[in-house]
């Protein structure tokens, strides 16, 4: 490489300064060179060129360069150029944006000093380099919104995602944590990031070592480490985690997870209730197939009893004494009333259970309301209360299970009697409705108290009527209830204490019905 400098003498000043200029601006640095006193301006040659002006046009003074400033930027370059002169500052350095002939813009970083001052300690000669940093620039701006973007894509992302460091000695340390941290561990990030030891210590005794455990696990193998563990937030609330890290060991030894937990109690408590609930279906199951296998069990020798008792009553060759005859009467009717209380208590399991199946057409239904009236007057007679005259169209039709729309109806006229006063009456009302049929049973009794009604219908509660001498299980009107629901029905009761009770079963008309509810079971 040739030696710019003359041999044949010593170099001079001059020399040097123009080596250094031509190895700076080699390197995309202009010096320039500025006198206060005149406002010349040297040396921005090649920042002119730059800028798409001729070499013509590059000499200029400090106030022609100042006019290529952006407006925005100009105020600030002179207040960091003053704050120098009055010697607060050893340098004068500033980023600004530089018009270019085409009318864009270039940032510019400038920085310089001044290395002559007067006698008053006025600046006489500012020395500085320009480097063209719009590359540099454009990048730091496309990083920002890159890291803006993530930045909001984190925040509405609904778990927290983190970086987590341990080096193997004492506590470890986040590196970053999402916003979102504080919907989540109701933690700043910022308190988070303070101290990586508070998450650990919110997490519940019981998962606390088996989740150290697996992270030194995921350390020493360097394999993903998935977790599942409770932890209490700081407001007292206990909430389930989930989420997965991926380590990575460092230049420095150190272990650097990037992961991503969220909050999973609402799937956890999912979980749970699913398992719940087919424990209770599988004891619902089993509880069926018990009392299935226990009432043929039980209403074989019942049978064999309420027939002996049958063949007693009607035994003429050696007829009962009226002493016997009333206490094989008292054997039949506990019999009876035994058998029907399975029968009940079968058909409530089975509708629990979903295993009913029912047989729905087209039922007339004043005939079957005058079945019902003449089955019952033998037990309203009894009773001393009156069934009155039946309310209902005569050509009025149903869609519904006829052999069910009767243990319904008896039910509900058999309990209206029961529970009715002397002389009291009970009326059968019948009518269409827009989308279906409505059967009303009113009756003149007891009435149930408005705070029993939300009981009502629980199966073996009588409502305080067990020690009122009136037979009953407590678990005929939860059967009644179940039956019209699975005829796509619903019960209705409306009752005044003292003045007596209304039961209403509502009915969907034939052809909102169909053809296809044949078979059903009781929603749980």
């Amino acid at each position: 490489m040739k030696d710019p400098v003359n041999n044949d003498s010593q170099p001079t000043a001059r020399d040097y300064e123009t080596l250094v200029r031509a190895a700076l601006l080699g390197a995309g640095t202009s010096v320039w060179e500025w006198n206060p006193q005149t406002d010349a301006l040297s040396g921005v040659d090649a920042d002119m060129t730059l800028l798409g002006y001729s070499p013509e046009e590059s000499r200029l003074t400090q106030h022609a360069w100042n006019q290529l400033i952006h407006p925005d930027d100009l105020a600030d370059n002179e207040a960091r150029y003053q704050e120098h002169a009055r010697g607060e500052s050893p340098f004068y350095e500033h980023e600004y944006r530089a018009r270019t002939k085409d009318g864009q813009w270039r940032w510019i970083a400038e920085r310089g000093r001044v290395v002559e001052w007067s006698a008053d300690g006025q600046p006489l000669r500012v020395v500085g380099t320009l480097v063209d940093v719009t590359q540099r620039r454009q990048a730091e701006s496309r990083a920002l919104a890159i890291a803006a973007q993530l930045s909001e894509t984190a925040r509405h992302v609904p778990g927290v995602i983190y970086q987590y460091r341990h080096s193997g000695v004492g506590d470890g340390a986040f590196c970053y944590v999402s916003e979102s941290c504080y919907d989540v561990l109701g933690l700043t990030a910022g308190e988070v990031m303070r101290d990586g030891a508070t998450v650990l210590r919110m997490i519940e005794r019981e998962h606390y070592g088996p989740t150290i455990e697996a992270m030194k696990a995921s350390a020493r193998t360097l394999t993903p480490w998935r977790f599942d563990f409770r932890m209490r937030r700081p407001d007292g609330a206990l909430r389930w985690m989930t989420g997965t890290s991926t380590p990575q060991r460092d230049s420095d030894g150190s272990v650097l997870w990037y992961g991503y937990f969220e909050d999973s109690t609402e799937v956890h408590e999912l979980h749970l209730a699913r398992q719940s609930a087919a424990m209770a279906q599988a004891a619902n199951r089993a509880k069926t197939e018990f009392l299935s296998h226990m009432s043929h069990e039980l209403r074989t020798p019942l049978n064999a009893v309420m027939g002996f008792a049958q063949l007693l009553q009607l035994d003429e060759g050696d007829p009962l004494s009226p002493n016997q005859r009333r206490r094989v009467a008292l054997i039949h009717e506990a019999g009876a009333h035994l058998l029907q209380m399975i029968s009940e208590l079968l058909d409530l399991t089975r509708i629990e259970s979903g295993q009913l199946a029912l047989e729905c057409a087209e039922v007339s239904l004043p005939a079957l309301l005058g079945e019902c009236m003449d089955m019952l007057q033998p037990l309203a007679d009894t009773a001393s209360v009156r069934l009155l005259p039946i309310e209902a169209p005569p050509t009025l039709v149903v869609h519904a299970d006829a052999t069910r729309l009767r243990q319904v109806l008896l039910n509900l006229v058999c309990n209206a009697i029961k529970y009715n006063r002397p002389q009291g009456t009970v009326r059968l009302v019948a009518m269409s409705l827009p989308d279906g049929v409505r059967v009303q049973v009113i009756d003149t009794g007891v009435g149930i108290a408005e705070a029993q009604m939300p009981a009502l219908g629980q199966p073996f509660n009588r409502l305080d009527q067990q020690h009122s001498g009136i037979q009953g299980t407590g678990i005929g009107l939860a059967v009644t209830r179940g039956l019209v629901q699975l005829m796509s029905g619903r019960l209705e009761v409306s009752s005044t204490l003292g003045e007596g009770s209304t039961f209403s079963v509502i009915l969907p008309a034939i052809a909102a019905a169909g053809a296809g509810a044949q078979s059903a079971s009781l929603p749980t």
